[in-house]
């Protein structure tokens, strides 16, 4: 198994851990955070240092690659164009949990976080760095543009496109054909029936964690 590191060691990082063991194909080296003590052990592994020493820590352990556990979608933006200013051609996995069913012709980037009881159906496309929680449903020929996030329970019906940092919450369900605008949040429990627009954001450097 390949050595692999995480970035951030909030309560997401639980969960990914959970999926990585599962799937048995990497060996987690630690975790890398900036706030919690290097040494302190998270959720049974050792925290190994700051995201700004990456360049020594992955000639020190070996690393061949490795996951952003940070559920919020702009900080993962931000740690990922961190880690590439200083390691550019670094290998973010996925991270896709065995009970996951994802149909034939389905796209999937990179740093992906897919979670136990997700369904993903034939002919979609899901960009990089996006999370899928459990149980939700993306249903065929739909999208997910990067750094998205589909949560717990939530169901998508067909041909239905996902903007950039957008967040569809807990059991939300979007009917067919529908686009969803770039940082647009849909609040827990919606059902979604028509063309949501583009949100501006003013996305701030974040302290990662």
């Amino acid at each position: 198994m390949e050595n692999i590191v995480l970035f951030g060691g909030g309560l997401h990082a639980n969960v990914c851990i959970d999926i990585i063991e599962k799937d048995s194909k990497y060996n987690i080296i630690g975790i890398i955070d900036s706030i919690v003590n290097v040494g302190t052990n998270m959720f049974g592994y050792p925290v190994i240092g700051r995201q700004e020493d990456i360049i020594e820590l992955k000639e020190k352990y070996n690393i061949k690659g490795g996951l952003i556990t940070i559920g919020d979608n702009y900080e993962r933006c931000f740690v990922r164009d961190f880690i590439v200013s200083k390691i550019p051609d670094f290998v973010f996995i996925n991270a896709i949990h065995p009970t996951a069913s994802i149909g034939r012709n389905v796209k999937i980037g990179v740093g992906n976080v897919i979670m136990a009881g997700v369904i993903i159906n034939p002919d979609s496309e899901i960009e990089d760095f996006c999370i899928l929680n459990t149980g939700a449903l993306l249903e065929h020929n739909c999208f997910m543009g990067a750094f998205s996030h589909l949560s717990v329970g939530s169901v998508v019906g067909g041909k239905v496109r996902i903007g950039k940092f957008s967040a569809i919450t807990l059991n939300v369900t979007i009917i067919d054909r529908l686009n969803i605008g770039e940082n647009t949040v849909v609040g827990s429990g919606s059902v979604v029936l028509k063309d949501l627009p583009d949100k501006i954001e003013k996305v701030l450097r974040v302290e990662f964690s």
